[in-house]
């Protein structure tokens, strides 16, 4: 059986105090916690698409930090809460990931965990030896 081994990620705050962790490595896979466009200290932008490419960016940090890379992305699940945003997402993620299309679900939500967060990403790796 494959040894689950948690990822500290020093790019990404402390996440056990709210019971959670950031990334969690299983055997070849990766998952990621939900990722916002949370900056510092506060959200880097009330604009949606400087959230949506922070977000890539958080996961990017965690793939990294767990020894995986983004063309190791193989599911997404995002959530905004507006679904107006869906294409800006869908511009923002061909941006980002280019051919490396993964699986997606995209979720409309009313809130997230915090009033101004417009966009969360929870992702999963797979890594391979290709």
């Amino acid at each position: 059986m494959a040894e689950r081994r948690v990822i500290d990620v020093p790019e990404l705050e402390e996440s056990k105090s709210r019971s959670y962790e950031q990334c969690i490595r299983v055997g070849d896979r990766v998952f990621v916690a939900g990722q916002t466009g949370w900056g510092e200290d506060r959200i880097v932008s009330r604009e949606f698409e400087p959230q949506a490419r922070r977000c890539f960016e958080r996961i990017e940090y965690a793939l990294e930090a767990a020894g995986a890379s983004m063309a190791d992305l193989v599911q997404m699940t995002v959530f905004i809460t507006d679904m107006r945003y869906a294409r800006e997402f869908k511009d923002v993620r061909g941006d980002v990931l280019g051919e490396n299309l993964t699986t997606s679900a995209l979720i409309g939500v009313d809130q997230l965990a915090q009033p101004e967060m417009l966009v969360e990403i929870e992702s999963e790796a797979v890594i391979t030896d290709d």
